[in-house]
């Protein structure tokens, strides 16, 4: 099996943190979610779309989870549950706060 740190594939090493480093890759990834939803979000709200705007609110639950199962996946500390827990906690508070702001809307 290939060291991840020495996959020639660009995507792999993007996922696994080696291209940026695996907090910047994922923060990132997750900021970039977390404007979609809120620019998306926002307009359906302000039109009381609430037929898409749920579906919409459960997808960026799902791509949190789906960030939270990379993270888990390439990191490599002494305690992922830990790290785990604390980005977990930090993705949590910042969709509730996201979805907050895009009901501001209405």
């Amino acid at each position: 099996m290939e060291n991840i740190q020495e996959s020639s594939n660009p995507v792999i090493r993007l996922l696994s943190g080696s291209a940026f480093g695996l907090a910047k890759t994922y923060w990132t990834f997750y900021l970039i979610g977390a404007a979609i939803f809120f620019a998306v979000g926002s307009v359906l709200v302000a039109d009381h779309n609430w037929s898409v705007y749920v579906p919409a609110l459960v997808i960026s639950l799902i791509y949190s989870f789906i960030l939270l199962l990379g993270v888990q996946r390439y990191y490599k500390g002494d305690d992922p549950g830990k790290t785990l827990g604390r980005v977990g906690m930090l993705f949590l508070l910042l969709n509730l706060s996201n979805t907050l702001a895009t009901l501001s809307f209405i």
